[in-house]
């Protein structure tokens, strides 16, 4: 059956058909019943009538997958979230066929969790083979990119939170770069207005006037001084100006500030953030790619089987190296403590040891936000010269280069901040050791580490 958002313009297409049609004029209506359905066509001229139910559609976990057209072009953002135009009811359940029989190869019970928003998302792109996730700019936006189909399946207020875990778990990947942005460090807004300050007192209050520098005196001022009844000489050593290159020229500076009244060649310039008025140079801001995305094979995988990997895989997005390259790092660290012994190191291992308790409380959804809370943290201690790598599922290790004992302790009380409060939060278990204070004769690297999580394993 199709079911039809109907508007009185558009009336001839369901008459001239003889599919089963059920009309609703809006959401609410359908919501009541949610009748089984192989797709839906929209057909209003309203545009924010035909946002509203697509959205609404899209969020639904009944239909956020399911074939959805409209009878017209409704703007690039509402278009987005359909699955394209149709002219009439038969074009929509032929095009609706292909995608129903991907749709019935997903699992259907990971589909309607309210905790599986990613998976919703994996499987739209898995029906739509070939579909590229693209990114909408809009000048009301304080982010200005969006992307309205993850804002529809995922909800706006985190969808870029969760495209970007499925991102680093690898289920999406870049197909093309869209632009690139340079955002604000203080609100991570986009809207930014550069001005041109003085650089000596930073005021707007500039102008940029011919300048000409007296050889007599070496006086630099703007052309206008100079002026005289028509004479060009100079207002400070009064010597009359005739020949340029011999008497004068006009030099590199040609800006002056009105507050300070300093001359100079160039301004400096100065972002200000249209959102929370911070003033940054222009190094300060961040720069940030926008990209249009795809489904990955593993994505593919995931959405045949329902898994989207174990929610340890977020720890791979630290500084992680190969475990056994990390070894021969640590045991040239160990050598050459030993050999100096000015020189210090750290390593910090960290086990979480209740991964399977919170996700059977709140659900794996919520167990992946804590993940990705406690790696973005993490990941905030690490340092660009730190070393990172997971021995097994549970145990991550941190090795800190040139930090001495009180460094150690520092690093492993933010690490026990990390702790998450409540009966669903994270337990970790947390040993480390400092060379070469600690250090043990013919220690290696593996049996160090071996030693160490035997002190937090249970």
């Amino acid at each position: 059956m199709i079911y039809f958002a109907l508007s009185p313009e558009f009336a001839d297409v369901v008459s001239n058909s003889d599919l089963p049609v059920r009309i609703f004029n809006n959401y609410l209506e359908y919501a009541r019943i949610r009748p089984d359905t192989s797709c839906f066509v929209i057909g209003t001229k309203n545009v924010n009538k035909a946002s509203k139910i697509l959205k609404n559609l899209r969020a639904d976990l009944h239909s956020s997958v399911k074939p959805l057209f409209s009878l017209r072009s409704l703007g690039e953002t509402v278009d987005r979230l359909s699955d394209g135009i149709v002219h009439t009811l038969e074009e929509a359940f032929e095009r609706s066929e292909a995608i129903d029989r991907i749709l019935q190869d997903l699992d259907q019970k990971c589909l309607e969790d309210p905790e599986s928003a990613s998976y919703r998302l994996i499987g739209y792109l898995h029906t739509r083979q070939g579909h590229i996730l693209e990114p909408y700019g809009n000048w009301q936006n304080e982010k200005f990119y969006n992307y309205p189909l993850a804002d529809a399946i995922l909800e706006p207020s985190g969808s870029m939170a969760l495209l970007q875990n499925l991102i680093d778990r690898k289920l999406l990947e870049s197909t093309k770069l869209v632009d690139r942005l340079r955002h604000c460090p203080q609100c991570d807004g986009t809207h930014l207005n550069y001005v041109d300050i003085c650089p000596n007192c930073s005021n707007i209050d500039i102008s940029q006037k011919p300048f000409l520098h007296c050889y007599t005196c070496g006086n630099v001022a703007p052309e206008e001084k100079f002026l005289t009844k028509g004479i060009l000489s100079c207002p400070n050593c009064t010597t009359r100006l005739r020949h340029i290159g011999a008497d004068y020229d006009r030099p590199l500076e040609n800006y002056k500030c009105n507050a300070c009244n300093q001359v100079f060649i160039e301004p400096d310039i100065l972002a200000r953030c249209m959102h929370c008025q911070t003033k940054s140079a222009p190094e300060e801001l961040i720069p940030r790619p926008v990209y249009a995305f795809q489904l990955t094979e593993r994505g593919k995988i995931s959405a045949k089987t329902g898994d989207l990997e174990d929610v340890f895989s977020l720890l791979d997005r630290l500084n992680n190296v190969s475990v056994a390259y990390f070894e021969s790092i640590l045991d040239w660290l160990i050598s050459l403590c030993l050999r100096h012994t000015e020189e210090h190191f750290s390593l910090i291992g960290i086990r979480i040891r209740n991964i399977i308790e919170p996700t059977d409380t709140v659900g794996r959804g919520k167990v992946t936000e804590l993940m990705d809370e406690f790696v973005r943290r993490v990941r905030e201690l690490v340092r660009s010269t730190d070393l990172t790598a997971r021995t097994n599922r549970y145990t991550l290790w941190l090795l800190l280069p040139k930090t001495d004992v009180k460094g150690n302790e520092v690093v492993l009380e933010r690490i026990y901040e990390l702790k998450s409060k409540g009966e669903a939060g994270l337990d970790l278990a947390t040993t480390s050791f400092h060379a070469p204070t600690q250090t043990m004769k013919g220690e290696t690297a593996k049996l160090l580490m071996a030693r160490l999580e035997g002190e937090i394993s249970e």
